[in-house]
């Protein structure tokens, strides 16, 4: 009996936390030569811009680049979308949030003798996403995308 207890535990707990409730994706805008990093996230709950202070409590959203020996990025990653300031009572703070989708650009420049076709961009998002009830731990999250010259 314990171990079927012990067995439904494991289940609940890592269908509660093994969701993340956010599904990304990376995109390329080969005009701009942009890093797109997109996320459409689940009705009810949220994810923290970088514009919530760091000493409100939640971990805003951190999108990192993986060095290359084929391009060097611009500057960091830039939220696309305006976040919405709400009063958290998770964290009994001022903070700034996105409730549906989030977008953050980052430009690339390629680096001499260089071409766009096969190079790979690698990224990581690390996320805390919440619902008015409780927060889930933070998730890292990897993105990779196969840039094509042709496209």
């Amino acid at each position: 009996m314990l171990k079927i207890f012990f067995a439904l535990l494991m289940l609940g707990a890592s269908i509660c936390f093994g969701q993340n409730h956010v599904t990304w994706e990376l995109g390329f805008d080969y005009e701009g030569s942009i890093i797109q990093v997109k996320g459409e996230i689940e009705e009810g709950w949220h994810l923290y811009s970088l514009l919530t202070p760091l000493d409100a409590g939640p971990i805003p959203v951190e999108i990192n680049t993986k060095k290359s020996k084929r391009f060097k990025t611009k500057g960091t990653f830039v939220e696309k979308y305006k976040a919405s300031k709400i009063f958290d009572v998770n964290f009994d703070a001022d903070v700034y949030i996105f409730e549906k989708n989030y977008l953050a650009e980052q430009q690339i420049k390629l680096k001499k003798n260089s071409s766009l076709n096969e190079t790979i961009i690698d990224t990581t998002v690390t996320y805390m996403i919440c619902n008015d009830e409780r927060c889930l731990p933070p998730i890292d999250k990897k993105l990779s995308i196969k840039l094509n010259s042709d496209d």
